[in-house]
């Protein structure tokens, strides 16, 4: 069976992105677009690099408005279960609460490689920075596993050091297209490569009460 038919079949998310929400939410609102935007280019992206039937979504990222809302069964499902976890780092995705339980459900997972000779440090947690942040504000669980930033790129040290000084949402408040497809096209390359040399195992929570707020926790220590 191959990778593309046991995620269709599953209906287990490849990656996850987690993100903490505008505070804004008016319609045609700039924060919501581009992360609407992000979501859908890597989608395609990675749905092209592993080859996934038409219609089925790679990935998973919660759209829904009221904090209410937030922790839905498929939330859950999907945090327990996806292979990726995609944390999109600003201020806001710090001091959230929600988005530290999502980091919590993933972190707790085994993961083991698929193929020999693949490193025991993979966490399977891609941070990528959204807006710039201070390295002294990072908690501990996020200062400890490298940022994601593309590499192999024309004008390499410009793309990179555009995208580490001013976070994707910077880069398209500036429009430095060439800049924000590079780094999301390099971005779906990493979640395939680590799909393909990692498995992740499932474990999803019965409820919220079994995730720890691990920014707080680590804030407070």
């Amino acid at each position: 069976m191959s990778e593309a038919v046991a995620v269709a079949d599953t209906r287990t998310p490849l990656f996850f992105v987690s993100y903490s929400r505008p505070q804004i939410r008016r319609a045609g609102n700039t924060p919501q677009e581009y992360l609407s935007r992000f979501f859908d280019d890597l989608s395609t992206h990675v749905s092209e690099l592993v080859g996934l039937p038409t219609g089925v979504d790679p990935g998973f990222m919660d759209s829904s408005l009221g904090g209410g809302e937030r922790w839905t069964p498929e939330l859950l499902r999907a945090a327990g279960t996806c292979q990726v976890f995609i944390p999109l780092v600003s201020s806001s995705f710090i001091s959230s609460t929600w988005c530290a339980m999502e980091w919590h459900a993933f972190a707790r997972r085994q993961i083991e490689p698929r193929v020999p000779g693949s490193s025991a440090h993979e966490t399977a947690i891609v941070p990528v920075n959204w807006s710039p942040t201070t390295e002294s504000s990072l908690p501990p669980s996020i200062r400890a596993i490298q940022r994601f930033s593309p590499t192999a790129l024309p004008d390499d040290n410009t793309v990179a050091r555009q995208y580490e000084q001013e976070g994707v949402y910077g880069l398209l408040t500036m429009q430095r297209e060439q800049a924000y497809r590079a780094v999301v096209w390099r971005l779906a390359q990493r979640v395939v490569a680590i799909h393909r040399a990692y498995h992740v195992h499932p474990l999803v929570p019965a409820g919220i009460d079994e995730l720890r707020t691990l920014f707080t926790e680590e804030a407070a220590a």
